[in-house]
């Protein structure tokens, strides 16, 4: 009998049986919660959950497979609509973050879960389990690494570290109130980890300041009132969750088991649009700031706003950055310095290294600074990379001077000198000012000075020639330049050692000497001749 026959035969027979060929209905799947009880405060008694729970679930369909699982919660007193609250997802677990109801510290919340068929049949008697959970309230911290320094200028930030056992979701935002609570917090994103106060008015005595937030800077669009300036301040933080619960009020500075503050944090007032900086780390500081401050009253700069760098020791054993500086370049160094449009910056150490020295940490961000207008003098002697800085990589400060290149010794070369006498020849007019610089002379042996190349957009204004290791006739053929200007002045470098202990290692040939010469570099960058300009941001 062939096949055709066979079907034909099973056909009959299943006709003559009185079998029935109508498809069955589809059976709507089964769903499991891994927490097998249906109540969990029949079984923890008094004791209750953090609001963040794991959970898992499965799914079984006796004539298909399982596609999705639909899953909400609510309160145990407010059941919602039936088809209410559900979100579908493919997962078999989640984190849940339980609402707790605003201002209250414990809630009962059930998690119901459906699955979900591939002929899209629901559970109609989902899985659930109630869960009895509390609040806990949220922390924050202020990183110590980046807080600002006990004296600061009108520019603070702070780095903020907040964090919540129920899940970082719970947190609702981080409040900050300057010097006085009573008045209210300002309210900033949970999100936010760094937070930066800027003067409204930074030469004014009291005043607002704006908050930015991040290290991008971004305008929180609020502020606070009651900066006070030339004086100390209090900032208060504390992180808000989504019930409503703080964290323990945070206060910088903070204070000791007296009661006594453990630290300051005063906020100095802007009264120049002209800086002077003192970055002398070695020796006697007092000389070189006095001459500093003669050149700048030369042509009547006589109100200018000091900044003191130089407390922090600095060593090629141990190199560190002065404390005064803010702990961040960008953005808290860089707006601090478009404070003023004219700095007049004073060290013994700048080129050799990037790795401790202020200036080139300061050149990495003076972006805002130059796009301003403003302009700087950098007093400081030459000296060669050392360390991992051979070559003088990575530092900024070399970027921003009027030098293409720092000298390089052939072989054999160990040393430059220069002896008494040797003349510190003018060799261009200062721009802006039609005049050139003063010659002057070494007064005794020069060790410590080191010419430099400029490139094309500089102007040379002293150039001095200079002997090999200790033989007067072995004459230096390489650079000469030891003071210069760019061409748009932005910058200019003057860079003569100045003393040898108590003794004067260059003076004037005739009636103007070193004070006259860094005071005609100060009126070729438009330095003011008077203190009526104010600052600005």
């Amino acid at each position: 009998m062939g096949p055709l026959a066979l079907v034909a035969l099973l056909t009959l027979a299943a006709c003559d049986a009185g079998f029935d060929g109508a498809t069955s209905d589809n059976r709507a799947p089964e769903t499991e919660l891994s927490v097998r009880s249906s109540d969990l405060r029949e079984d923890l008694g008094a004791r209750r959950l953090i609001s963040t729970v794991e959970v898992a679930w499965s799914g079984t369909d006796p004539d298909g497979v399982v596609a999705a699982y639909d899953v909400r919660s609510f309160q145990v007193d407010a059941p919602p609509a039936p088809e209410a609250g559900w979100a579908r997802t493919a997962r078999r677990d989640s984190t849940l973050r339980l609402e707790i109801p605003l201002g209250a510290s414990e809630a009962d919340v059930v998690v119901e879960v459906r699955s979900v068929d591939d002929a899209g049949a629901v559970d109609p008697s989902p899985a659930r389990t109630v869960f009895p959970i509390r609040n806990s309230n949220p922390t924050v911290r202020l990183v110590a690494a980046e807080a600002p320094p006990d004296s600061t200028w009108p520019v603070v930030s702070f780095s903020i570290s907040a964090a919540d056992v129920d899940g970082d979701a719970n947190l609702a935002g981080i409040e900050i109130a300057l010097n006085d609570t009573t008045a209210g917090f300002v309210r900033l994103d949970p999100d936010v980890t760094f937070v930066t106060l800027v003067a409204d008015d930074p030469q004014a005595a009291t005043t607002s300041a704006t908050l930015f937030t991040g290290r991008g800077f971004r305008n929180a669009g609020v502020s606070l009132p009651g900066l006070r300036l030339n004086a100390d301040n209090v900032v208060y933080l504390r992180a808000v969750d989504q019930a409503g619960a703080t964290s323990r009020t945070l206060r910088y500075p903070a204070l000791d088991v007296d009661g006594q503050p453990v630290g300051t944090l005063f906020v100095r007032r802007v009264t120049s649009n002209v800086l002077l900086v003192n970055d002398v780390r070695v020796g006697d500081d007092a000389q070189v700031l006095g001459v500093a401050r003669q050149a700048l009253a030369t042509y009547g700069t006589a109100g200018y706003d000091t900044w003191d760098l130089s407390e922090t020791p600095q060593s090629a054993a141990s190199p560190r950055f002065s404390a005064a500086l803010p702990s961040t370049p960008d953005p808290t160094l860089r707006q601090t310095l478009a404070l003023w449009d004219r700095i007049y910056w004073v060290s013994n150490a700048v080129t050799n290294t990037s790795v401790g020295n202020n200036l080139p940490r300061a050149a990495s961000v003076m972006d805002l600074f130059f796009d301003g207008g403003g302009r700087i003098l950098v007093q400081v002697p030459v000296t060669l990379p050392q360390g991992a800085d051979v070559g003088g990589t990575a530092n900024a400060a070399i970027d921003i001077l009027p030098l293409s290149t720092l000298i390089t010794f052939p072989e054999g070369v160990r040393a430059l000198r220069a002896n008494a006498g040797t003349a510190v020849r003018p060799a261009a007019d200062v721009p802006g000012t039609g005049r050139g610089l003063p010659p002057l002379q070494a007064a005794r042996l020069i060790t410590s000075a080191l010419p430099y190349a400029v490139g094309p957009d500089d102007v040379p204004l002293y150039r001095m020639s200079f002997y090999q290791n200790n033989v007067p006739s072995d004459t230096w053929e390489g650079a000469e330049v030891v003071a210069s200007i760019r061409a748009d002045r932005r910058s200019a470098l003057f860079a003569l050692p100045l003393f040898a202990g108590p003794s004067p290692l260059f003076e004037g040939t005739g009636a103007e000497g070193v004070i006259d010469a860094l005071a005609l570099m100060l009126d070729g960058l438009d330095f003011p001749t008077g203190s009526g300009r104010l600052a600005h941001r």
